[in-house]
């Protein structure tokens, strides 16, 4: 059966059943986005790259965002833009949030791969060395960084796929829609990590698009990831931030 087609529809579904709040805060930094509603509540969400595609806003759609309303935004998860999806991811983080001290520690789990080919979609500078100290047999795809050590053009990413025993994909494979496509492939491999920040707490949606571990930041000190992330940092280096492995 193709889960995919109704992935979006499930997670409208579980959206449109949570508590609804008005948007207090909205950041859209470099490596991260951040939400605080007017309930108190608050999100941490993914930005995509601005040198892969160029982040641009009228001043009419940035009010939009900014006087929405947390499942306004989060509706816009099914937006292939920049600056709605990073808005959404957050929203989203907010309205369907993982248990702050749920989940295992990253090197609790991480040693599932060691000595195995794992192909990750996308460079990220600040997780390549968490990769490399857990005995991952690492490859990255990504256009950006292709001839890098151990980097590969992106466009190689599927048939590295089918060769490794398993998969590390970024929130850009939900936006581009590519983990919506590609559900039989993941099914085969020994396991699919799922990295956040930005995804919601709906593990059995996408454990039947062939994620097994869902990877996302959690923590509670509103004021130093504001801080963290409006300065431009990434969620991997913020110290409020811990991140937590949960299964699909």
């Amino acid at each position: 059966m193709n889960y995919s087609t109704n992935f979006f529809s499930d997670l409208s579904k579980i959206l449109e059943s949570k508590k609804n709040s008005r948007v207090s805060h909205l950041i859209l930094g470099w490596h991260a986005s951040f939400i605080i509603s007017e309930d108190g509540r608050m999100g941490v969400g993914f930005v995509p790259d601005s040198r892969i595609e160029p982040h641009t806003a009228r001043p009419v759609h940035t009010e939009a965002l900014m006087t929405s309303t947390l499942k306004e935004l989060a509706g816009l998860y099914v937006s292939p833009f920049p600056q709605e999806f990073a808005a959404a991811s957050a929203a989203c983080s907010v309205l369907v949030p993982f248990t702050e001290n749920g989940g295992r520690y990253m090197d609790a789990v991480m040693t599932c791969a060691r000595g195995d080919k794992v192909a990750v979609l996308g460079y990220e500078r600040d997780l390549v060395p968490f990769m490399r100290d857990w005995g991952w047999r690492s490859a990255f795809f990504d256009d950006r960084f292709a001839g890098r050590q151990d980097c590969f053009c992106q466009g190689e990413f599927s048939r590295a796929v089918k060769e490794a025993e398993w998969v590390w994909l970024s929130p850009e494979a939900i936006r581009d829609r590519w983990l919506l496509s590609t559900q039989n492939i993941l099914r085969e491999k020994k396991g699919c990590f799922l990295q956040g920040p930005g995804i919601p707490a709906i593990p059995e949606a996408f454990s039947r698009l062939g994620i097994t571990h869902l990877v996302v930041p959690l923590g509670s000190d509103s004021e130093k990831i504001e801080a963290h992330i409006s300065a431009g940092g990434s969620a991997w280096l913020c110290e409020a931030l811990k991140w937590r492995v949960f299964s699909g």
